[in-house]
């Protein structure tokens, strides 16, 4: 069953944009733009992002990066369901 069909099956008819993990605006690297329009937009330097993040968070993230580089990241089917329904049903 491919579930990816029937996601952007779903974004296409609700009229939903799909946004890909990791996807940057182009522009400039070290800067993000958050917002949309001509009317709003913020520029948010590397620096104030990089204070955001706390180290257990961090930890949190090698661990799962560790786990996928090695194979053994196993993650639960239920859990992956449960995700695809809330985000089909809004």
């Amino acid at each position: 069953m491919k579930i990816e069909d029937r996601v952007s099956n779903y974004m296409a008819l609700s009229g939903v944009d799909a946004v890909k993990p990791g996807a940057r605006p182009k522009g400039n690297p070290d800067q993000k733009n958050v917002g949309q329009g001509d009317a709003f937009n913020v520029q948010l330097s590397p620096a104030a992002t990089q204070g955001s993040e706390d180290e257990a968070r961090l930890e949190r993230l090698n661990a799962i990066r560790q786990q996928l580089a090695e194979g053994t990241y196993n993650i639960s089917g239920k859990d992956v369901a449960e995700k695809i329904l809330k985000v089909l049903k809004g």
